[in-house]
């Protein structure tokens, strides 16, 4: 089951039990919890073996009060993460155009698509690469990829242009 999923299985059985107002109480030798209902009357619910230690009997009979401030802290730490959280990115992570466009410049063929269509002259160097490329896409640093939305959009032509030609052979 999947977190959130339980996490409102639980809230839905706290619901469920309001209010939810269990206390520890005894009757000769026998322990029991007893639960006060809507209307106020005390409703035994469940009794405990001799076995069963102080600290188990205190345990459950504190649990719906335990598990409303448990909730409570995981609500709280929700909204923190909420509130500092940076907004993802539209469809899931992020493309890194910056490191796409620093990889495709150590390509041979990638090169040698830069020299056929957009004059890269020879040597056919990283370098010499990078920096025609960021002649052709009309930016001074490939970080702009990531930051430029139209830099990112000229890039993503471009690589469909190298794709087609590389098809092409």
């Amino acid at each position: 089951m999947k977190e959130a999923a339980r996490l409102q299985m639980i809230r839905d059985r706290l619901k469920a039990i309001e209010p939810g107002d269990w206390s520890l109480a005894c009757d000769g030798d026998t322990m029991f919890v007893e639960a006060r209902g809507n209307g106020g009357e005390l409703v035994r619910i469940l009794n405990f073996r001799r076995a069963a230690t102080v600290d188990e009997t205190q345990f459950v009979a504190d649990a719906p009060q335990a598990i409303k401030f448990l909730l409570g802290l995981v609500d709280r730490a929700i909204k923190a993460v909420r509130q500092t959280a940076k907004p993802a990115a539209p469809a899931g992570k992020r493309k890194d155009f910056a490191a796409e466009a620093a990889i495709k410049c150590q390509e041979p063929a990638f090169l040698a698509f830069l020299e056929a269509r957009h004059g890269l002259e020879r040597p056919l160097t990283r370098e010499r690469g990078a920096q025609r490329l960021r002649s052709v896409l009309g930016i001074t640093s490939r970080k702009q990829l990531n930051e430029d939305r139209e830099a990112a959009e000229r890039w993503k032509s471009l690589r469909a242009d190298f794709d087609a030609w590389r098809r092409a052979g």
